[in-house]
């Protein structure tokens, strides 16, 4: 947090949003050149909560539109170099390794790796399958675990013998 904090933002902040999100990379000098401000007022900008929050909030939203433009256009050109693949695999001149080697390659970029031939890999009982688990712990425990921990470890650094729980129990 910054000394000098301001109090909410104005048109000039705004701006500097503006070409820090159109400008990354570039130097801040630069900035304070074009604004007619000097380095150090635009570091305690830069640097106070209510310009830091805002900034954040819409890099955040650029970034995630920005991905999102990216995945249309990828989408786009998979969907067009499949329809052109198409067109090629339903011609009978095609010749039968151009077959073999695109079938191979999609089959791998939608998950189906090779096992005992161009079959798909399906799913036994000894596959583990990986999901998140969430937990809802009651308040203070995590902080007396910590508790418990800092005084464990402290009483085993120092020497204390009875500062770790015997194997038995």
């Amino acid at each position: 947090m910054s000394q000098v904090q301001i109090k909410g933002l104005k048109e000039k902040h705004v701006y500097m949003i503006d070409w820090l999100l159109t400008n990354p990379g570039t130097n801040f000098g630069v900035l304070a050149d074009e604004i007619s401000v000097s380095r150090s007022w635009l570091s305690i900008v830069m640097h106070s909560d209510v310009f830091v929050e805002e900034y954040t909030k819409r890099r955040l939203s650029h970034s995630k539109e920005l991905s999102r433009q990216l995945i249309e256009k990828q989408l786009k050109v998979a969907l067009k170099a499949y329809d052109k693949l198409d067109l090629i695999l339903d011609d009978d001149e095609a010749e039968d390794r151009l077959i073999l080697d695109t079938a191979d390659k999609t089959a791998k970029l939608l998950g189906f790796g090779a096992t005992g031939g161009m079959a798909p890999q399906l799913l036994t009982d000894e596959t583990v399958l990986e999901r998140e688990l969430t937990r809802e712990v009651a308040p203070g425990v995590i902080e007396r675990a910590r508790e418990k921990l800092r005084r464990t470890t402290t009483a085993a650094f120092f020497g204390e013998q009875n500062a770790l729980p015997s194997p038995e129990g």
